[in-house]
């Protein structure tokens, strides 16, 4: 019988553990959450082993010990059948996240036991180096076409370089916790996690900080954009998938809200991509005619990826009438903020609303009118003159959409450009109209 090297054999374990009996009996799954910044709601679990029989050894000391032995894939088989079994138990829409070393996707005995439909699953590529990248992307890939997700951990120190990194196409990057931990008021972490940010974006992919120790932490981790957290603030491993605890709800809530207020600072530039709207305000400023408005917002509508921008000016009888519609026919209903507390309570305070289709905590008002342009995420922005509200300007995506620091701050600066173009077009017969009709839009100069 093959035994485990000395180190963990005999001891504080007390009694003698061979590599057969550790890998039929199998790890001990614990779970921790991760959590989506902008609303903190669980979006997925991070499987974690744990060995009751060697517990005054680490995780990766029994790893390396194994691996030691020549049984690495055999551990890492039976860790990927045990983490499996735990998907079926999480919340509907809750993915599973499941670490595997490169090298393991090789293996038959690791490859059977992530065979079948791999829905809901997140493969996350563990910072060990691997023998051939091109095998390890052909294995990505593999697991892609039977529906898992594609995560790379560690991506600030591991091993994988920018250009290998690109080669893989994941879905999702991990930074490190080396440049989580303590990330307010360190310059060097920040410029770290901006410039993995800026990289992820361009990618196309989530960016997940792991190791997030405090609430002020998770401010800073929200506005530079981080997608996704886990951390022992969030909530630490356990035998079951616990509700997040209010106060970090409250926290990741109270940090997104600050960076949804009208008025606000500018972020870093390296939050987020690096399109350049520079050609659409300078659009906006040259307006004097609402044609002129209309074609400057279907040029923002394709640079910022938007399937509709609209805007809608604010009466004095509490209605929105809608005055632009990029790409499709002007709604003529009135939209009453009575009816729509959430449009509401934005306007008054001066602070954007987000919207999406599919999460149960966006207004089921402004929902409604998602799904009646068949929208799957609104970004609105209230427009104001002199610190009062007099419309708002409404990006949509039909496709789910996580609204970006970048998408934001564009935003903005898209609805300031469009209040000032808007005071150089009461004179024109589509806004007079619409004046007409109680628009609170005063140039103060008629």
């Amino acid at each position: 019988m093959m035994h485990l090297p000395p180190e963990l054999d005999g001891g504080a374990t007390a009694r003698r553990v061979s590599v057969d009996d550790l890998v039929a009996e199998g790890p001990l799954i614990y779970l921790q959450p991760i959590v989506d910044v902008a609303s903190g709601q669980i979006v997925a679990a991070e499987a974690l082993a744990r060995f009751p029989s060697l517990l005054d050894l680490t995780v990766d000391e029994v790893f390396a010990s194994v691996r030691s032995a020549g049984r690495g894939f055999d551990l890492e088989a039976a860790c990927v059948r045990a983490a499996r079994s735990r998907l079926p138990v999480l919340p509907d829409g809750v993915q599973l996240a499941i670490n595997v070393s490169p090298d393991a996707l090789g293996s038959p005995l690791v490859q059977a036991a992530l065979a079948g439909d791999l829905d809901g699953l997140i493969i996350e590529v563990t910072e060990h180096p691997a023998s051939d990248l091109s095998q390890l992307a052909d294995h990505l890939d593999e697991l892609r076409r039977h529906g898992a997700r594609v995560a790379v951990d560690d991506v600030s120190t591991g091993y994988a370089g920018l250009l290998r990194l690109a080669g893989l196409r994941p879905h999702l990057l991990k930074i490190d916790r080396s440049a989580v931990t303590a990330v307010t008021g360190s310059t060097e972490r920040v410029a770290v996690i901006e410039a993995l940010v800026s990289m992820g974006r361009r990618l196309g992919c989530l960016l997940l900080a792991e190791g997030v120790e405090s609430e002020e932490d998770l401010a800073a981790l929200s506005a530079l954009d981080v997608d996704l957290v886990q951390g022992w603030a969030i909530a630490p491993p356990a035998a079951g998938l616990e509700p997040i605890s209010p106060v970090i709800v409250a926290a990741c809530l109270d940090a997104r809200r600050e960076l949804l207020w009208v008025t606000r600072a500018e972020p870093r530039a390296g939050a987020g991509g690096d399109v350049d709207i520079h050609h659409v305000t300078a659009a906006l400023a040259r307006a004097s005619r609402k044609v002129q408005l209309d074609r400057a917002l279907v040029v923002a509508a394709e640079t910022l990826g938007a399937s509709l921008i609209g805007v809608s000016l604010l009466g004095a009888d509490g209605g929105l009438r809608e005055i632009v519609a990029t790409g499709a026919p002007i709604d003529p209903a009135v939209y009453y903020l009575a009816d729509y507390p959430a449009t509401a309570h934005a306007l008054n305070d001066a602070v954007m609303l987000e919207v999406h289709a599919d999460r149960s905590d966006s207004d089921p008002a402004e929902q409604g009118v998602l799904h009646r342009y068949k929208m799957a995420s609104l970004l609105l922005v209230p427009l104001l003159l002199d610190d009062e509200p007099i419309g708002i300007l409404e990006l949509n995506r039909s496709q789910p959409h996580r609204w970006t620091v970048r998408d934001i701050s564009h935003a903005r600066s898209l609805a300031e450009h469009v209040t000032h173009a808007l005071l150089r077009l009461d004179a024109d017969p589509a806004v007079a109209a619409a004046r007409d009709e109680g628009m609170r839009l005063d140039t103060g100069g008629q």
